[in-house]
């Protein structure tokens, strides 16, 4: 791993991403290049009214906004900077003034990784942002992603999430590629049973045979036969770890998570690190 990219949504600075992304790159030698997004167009919208019947913008309220904002990232900026100076000194910075999902994918595209907080948001109603904001990133995304809390654990204990699909593979072999196996102590591998008559993995002698060189340390848990979005949500939630693994699997919990009607929504209530990606 050589580029860690943290995102920040210019206005309200992450320790928590921050602090993670510092760990990643000690621990793999790589440069931090900390990404300042700021949505233009959702802030800087100039209001309409009518003056002798024709149309009048007042861009004058547009110009405070963008300076008292201005001021805002430059301190976000301040913030990051500190922290590397004082803890690991390899970083950059990108200020990016546009649409936020569209500009971190362009970003993603030379990048090892993202680490993005849980709580990143470009509109005043955060909960609306986020979802689509990390929708939208995952969608489109040319690197793994890791959501991660404010204050996340020490990585100690990874679940794999894995259906036997090329896409589940591709991500624990990510993971394994960025994280290697010998560096932690626990791995547990997530399944959702096929049916209600057989608690075998998909293709269990291969994959078994597959992770077991790659880690020594690994079990097996197998969730009942059901839907596998709510299966694995209500497993990520109610089971300590430190990060989890996500590939084919990941969609369908992510949007069981982002779902109103979700018990926890995952980036209101993020517990864990979850690292995902697709082929």
């Amino acid at each position: 791993m050589k580029k860690v990219i943290v995102a920040f949504d210019g206005m309200n600075f992450s320790k928590g991403a921050v602090n993670y992304a510092i760990q990643l790159a000690k621990d793999s030698g790589s440069v931090i290049t900390g990404v300042f997004l700021h949505d233009l167009y959702y802030r800087y919208g100039a209001s309409a009214t009518i003056l002798e019947g024709q149309p009048y913008f007042d861009i004058s309220p547009m110009l405070k906004l963008a300076k008292e904002e201005e001021e805002q990232l430059d301190q976000s900026i301040q913030q990051f900077e500190w922290y590397c100076k004082e803890f690991y000194p390899h970083y950059e910075v990108v200020k990016d003034m546009g649409i936020p999902d569209y500009d971190l994918v362009q970003e993603s595209r030379f990048a090892d990784i993202i680490v993005v907080g849980g709580e990143v948001s470009f509109t005043e109603d955060k909960e609306k942002a986020n979802n689509r904001f990390i929708k939208e990133l995952l969608k489109g995304t040319e690197c793994p992603v890791m959501i991660v809390p404010e204050d996340p654990d020490p990585i100690h204990h990874i679940t794999l999430t894995y259906d036997g699909s090329a896409s589940s593979v591709f991500a624990i072999k990510q993971f394994l590629y960025l994280f290697p196996a010998k560096r932690y102590n626990d791995f547990t591998v997530v399944s959702v049973a096929e049916s209600d008559d057989s608690l075998a993995i998909p293709k269990q002698e291969a994959f078994t045979d597959f992770i077991k060189k790659q880690a020594e340390r690994v079990s097996f848990e197998i969730l009942p036969h059901g839907n596998a979005g709510e299966q694995l949500a209500d497993y990520i939630n109610t089971h300590r770890t430190s990060i989890v693994v996500m590939g084919a699997y990941g969609r369908n919990v992510l949007s069981r998570l982002l779902h109103k009607s979700a018990s926890e929504e995952l980036l209101k209530n993020l517990k864990v690190p979850v690292f995902i990606t697709h082929i």
